[in-house]
């Protein structure tokens, strides 16, 4: 009986995959376009004289925290269209990991440990067992659990567990108080940043893998009845294409910029 479920729920994301959905990468292309604006923006003052106090504003926060959570709970959407989930987690991890050494090589300050790519790697390994889900009720209940858990556990990096600034549980300090470095990484990485933990880019796996999870379920929710709508087949580019090669677009982005400010840097000079 689970064999035959199983069988099923394999044919059903299969034929999803016959089919490409553009507004999918339309919008993950939006929103990779919004990071590298974000990694431009941040790059910057390394090279010129400029005013970013734009990156400090309330607009400038919330546009990226936008730009964030659009991807994160795009790419839990679109990950039950993808085949051979274990070798995909470990590919994207270990472009995660290239991110961080490279990011140490080049001396970036602070280095960046646990990125976006590193997240969404370990959320599509850990996401794999729930790949075994036959009833669309039950994704329903991990959908609105999963979207329930992230908005409470959004201020964790902070030491509380509540929503928005109330906080309704506070996490004891000594779970945000190691001073060893790979001790602190190690917390950092479920959501408790160490006192000796900095990174450029930090994605823990909480709060953002309960936001990866609410877009896992809709899809297994309501994604037959979403890929059936005309304007799934909507193309914009070149946002549609950079939304297909995302991951190339991320691990590219940041030499290019580096290396384009340079290359101005030394014709202004």
């Amino acid at each position: 009986m689970n064999q035959n479920a199983s069988e099923k729920t394999s044919e059903r994301v299969s034929s999803f995959k016959k089919e490409r959905f553009h507004l999918l990468d339309t919008i993950r292309g939006v929103a990779v376009t919004g990071m590298v604006f974000f990694h431009v923006v941040f790059d910057l003052p390394d090279f010129f004289t400029v005013d970013v106090s734009f990156v400090n504003s309330n607009f400038s926060q919330i546009m990226e925290q936008v730009v964030r959570i659009v991807f994160i709970f795009l790419s839990g959407y679109c990950c039950l269209l993808g085949h051979r989930p274990l070798k995909r987690g470990l590919t994207v991890s270990a472009a995660g990991l290239l991110v961080t050494i490279v990011s140490i090589i080049a001396k970036v300050d602070p280095p960046i440990i646990f990125g976006v790519l590193t997240l969404i790697g370990a959320c599509m390994l850990l996401s794999i067992p729930f790949r075994k889900i036959q009833k669309k009720e039950h994704f329903c209940v991990l959908c609105f659990v999963s979207l329930t858990l992230f908005i409470l556990t959004l201020h964790i990096a902070h030491g509380y567990f509540g929503p928005l600034f109330k906080p309704l549980i506070t996490f004891p300090e000594f779970l945000y108080s190691a001073k060893n470095p790979f001790l602190s990484a190690f917390t950092a990485f479920f959501g408790f940043p160490g006192q000796s933990f900095d990174s450029s880019d930090y994605f823990p796996l909480m709060p953002w893998f309960f936001l990866f999870m609410s877009g896992f379920g809709l899809y297994g929710w309501l994604g037959e009845k979403i890929n059936k709508l005309p304007v799934m087949k909507l193309r914009v580019e070149p946002f549609t294409f950079l939304g297909k090669n995302a991951l190339w677009v991320y691990l590219l982005h940041q030499p290019l910029v580096i290396g384009i400010l340079w290359g101005i840097l030394l014709l202004l000079k």
